[in-house]
């Protein structure tokens, strides 16, 4: 059994991503720049931006933080950004918590509108629908970090996708949708559930990969897993996966944390690069 080591891969990644910059920076002049925004006073956020901050500064990127609360406000701010040419990546913080809308239909309409306003050139995180459709077509122009970082840690498995079974627990816009669409492109029969699927371990333990991203602690027991299956857990904070169980059986397991997370950030970073890099040219 295997145990991924994030920390050791980010921190690789990090090196080459530093000399990429620094090379383009002296080749072009041209820094660059991550806008990052967060809606709300969630904790986590708090502390991912934080990272992401710190990790931006480690490679010679530049990244600028803004706090709103309105929508209006937040639009604005996009549309100045998108022409902003020393700017070029634009990334809304997730999740939005909004306080301006009355109810969930109202909420779910701003958030669209919000991501609606954002330049599909400098959209690092693909949530604008034109980068979602062509990651769906199989020509992503970036994707999201956090699929980034599994498809980088399912290369690191050696794991073998066409014609394997995938399970994705989890269907959010940013992981559990577009991991399934890179899967589905690379030939893998994929299923997706929920956290409250019924018989959600007839599902699971199906799969020759197993990828957890719910939130939902310790949610993936033991007997729900195939033996030897590789298992990405996407928990956060705490980890979906009841790891010191599963990794009696499992082939491959990543750990929370130090698992997808440090990697997700420098994935995000290597958008910002690629981005900065389709401005330049």
């Amino acid at each position: 059994m295997v145990i991924f080591d994030g920390k050791k891969l980010a921190a690789e990644k990090e090196k080459i991503l530093a000399k990429k910059v620094a090379e383009f920076k002296r080749a072009t002049g041209i820094r660059p720049k991550l806008v990052a925004v967060m809606v709300g006073e969630n904790e986590a956020s708090k502390i991912y931006l934080r990272k992401k901050s710190e990790a931006a500064k480690r490679v010679g990127m530049e990244m600028e933080i803004f706090k709103l609360n309105e929508a209006e406000e937040l639009i604005k701010l996009i549309r100045e950004k998108n022409k902003d040419k020393k700017t070029h990546g634009i990334m809304i913080q997730l999740p939005m918590e909004m306080q301006n809308s009355k109810c969930k239909s109202q909420n779910e309409n701003l958030k669209f509108k919000i991501l609606l306003a954002i330049d599909p050139l400098k959209d690092v995180d693909c949530l604008t629908p034109e980068n979602f459709g062509l990651l769906a077509m199989g020509k992503p122009r970036f994707l999201p970090a956090t699929v980034k970082a599994i498809m980088e840690i399912i290369h690191d498995s050696c794991f073998m996708i066409y014609a394997s079974r995938v399970v994705i627990v989890g269907a959010s816009n940013i992981v559990g949708k577009p991991l399934a669409l890179c899967f589905s492109n690379l030939g893998a029969t994929v299923t997706i559930c929920r956290s409250k699927t019924k018989n959600l371990e007839k599902y699971t333990r199906q799969a020759d990969l197993l990828i957890s991203a719910t939130g939902v602690p310790k949610l993936i027991k033991k007997e729900m897993v195939k033996k030897n299956a590789v298992v990405i857990d996407v928990g956060s904070p705490v980890g979906d996966v009841d790891f010191e169980n599963v990794s009696q059986i499992a082939s491959f397991i990543t750990p929370v944390p130090g698992g997808v997370g440090p990697l997700t950030v420098v994935c995000l970073l290597e958008n910002v690069f690629q981005a900065a890099k389709l401005k330049k040219f």
